[in-house]
C-alpha cells in the first residue's frame, strides 16, 4: 500500500452482518425504523479525518448539516446547506448556538496524538459529551451519535512486553481508551437516543461494501478492523435516520486484517496528523 493511505482506529465488536449489504439490509428489513426524510446533522468536531465523508455524503442526500470545529478554516468544505461554526466541547455555550433543536448531533471529538508517545492524562470524551449533552437538552435535540475507539473494549492495564507497535500503541493510549470507555458507561444515564459507534481503522480508499456489525459484544478474534472512512459515513447516515441502533454500541469492522508495512502506512498516518496541527499529549492534550 502507498503513503497516501492513512487510518483512524475505533473499537471493534462481534459479528452480527456478513457484509455490507448485508448489514444495510438490516435496516431494510424494518422500513418502519426510518425517517421518511433524512434528518439534519450537526457533525462535532468537524475536522476528524472520518468528517469530511459524513459531511460530503450528508450533503449529497439533501441533509442541512451544520459542522463545529476549533479551527472552523480546517473544515474545507463549502454548499448552501453546510453552515461551519466555530466552537469547542469544552465551550458549552459554543455547542449550544451550533445547535436548533431537531438536529441529529454526530460527536467525532478527539485528540491527535502519536501512538509512539505515552499521553499523560485525557478527559476529552467525559467532558465533552457531558457538555454536548447539556446543550442538546437546552435546544431539545434527542439523539446523540458518540465515536469510541478500538482501544476502549479492553482497557490494558499492565505494560506489554512486547515493542510491537500494535501493543504499544494501546499501552500508550491507555488513558484516551480509558476515558472512551468512561465516556461510554455514562451515555444510558443521559435519557436521549444514543449510538456508541466503534468502527475499526479507517482508511482513506474508495467504499468497499464489505462492512460487518456486532452490536453490544466483542468482535469475534481475528477479525480485520479495516474500514473505509466512505463505508462509515454511510452506515452513520443511515444509522441517523433509524431507530434500529438506538440504545447500542455498534462495532462495524470487515474481513480485511491490518499488516503494517502493507496494507497500512505509519509513516503515512503521522504525516496526515501533522499535517493537521501538532500533536497532542500531556494534560493539555484536549485543548490544541
Amino acid at each position: 500500500m502507498t503513503r497516501d493511505v492513512v487510518f483512524r482506529a475505533f473499537n471493534r465488536r462481534q459479528i452480527l452482518a456478513g457484509t455490507s449489504a448485508s448489514a444495510f439490509a438490516l435496516f431494510g428489513s424494518s422500513p418502519s425504523a426510518f425517517s421518511a426524510t433524512p434528518k439534519n446533522i450537526v457533525v462535532i468536531g468537524a475536522t476528524a479525518q472520518s468528517a469530511p465523508e459524513i459531511i460530503k455524503q450528508g450533503l449529497a442526500q439533501g441533509r442541512k448539516v451544520t459542522a463545529l470545529a476549533r479551527r472552523p478554516e480546517a473544515v474545507g468544505a463549502q454548499h448552501a446547506n453546510l453552515t461551519i461554526v466555530k466552537g469547542d466541547v469544552r465551550e458549552p455555550a459554543t455547542i449550544e448556538a451550533a445547535l436548533k433543536g431537531d438536529e441529529v448531533v454526530i460527536s467525532l471529538i478527539g485528540p491527535r496524538v502519536d501512538p509512539r508517545v505515552e499521553l499523560e492524562s485525557m478527559d476529552l470524551y467525559t467532558v465533552g459529551v457531558h457538555n454536548i449533552v447539556g446543550a442538546m437538552r437546552k435546544k431539545g435535540n434527542k439523539r446523540l451519535m458518540v465515536t469510541s475507539s478500538i482501544g476502549a473494549e479492553h482497557v490494558v492495564t499492565e505494560k506489554p512486553k512486547s515493542t510491537e507497535l500494535r501493543d504499544m500503541w494501546l499501552w500508550n493510549g491507555r488513558k484516551l481508551y480509558a476515558d472512551m470507555a468512561a465516556m461510554e458507561k455514562m451515555m444510558p444515564s443521559f435519557g436521549l437516543e444514543y449510538v456508541i459507534l466503534r468502527p475499526g481503522f479507517m482508511i482513506e480508499r474508495p467504499a468497499a461494501h464489505n462492512l460487518k456489525l456486532a452490536i453490544d459484544s466483542t468482535a469475534p478474534k481475528g477479525s480485520g478492523p479495516i474500514i473505509t472512512f466512505a463505508d462509515f459515513a454511510d452506515f452513520v447516515l443511515k444509522a441517523a435516520d433509524s431507530t434500529e441502533y438506538v440504545g447500542k454500541a455498534v462495532s462495524i469492522f470487515s474481513d480485511q486484517k491490518t499488516e503494517w508495512g502493507k496494507n497500512l502506512d505509519f509513516d503515512a498516518m503521522l504525516k496526515m496528523r501533522e499535517a493537521q496541527g501538532p500533536m497532542e499529549n500531556g494534560p493539555k492534550a484536549a485543548r490544541k
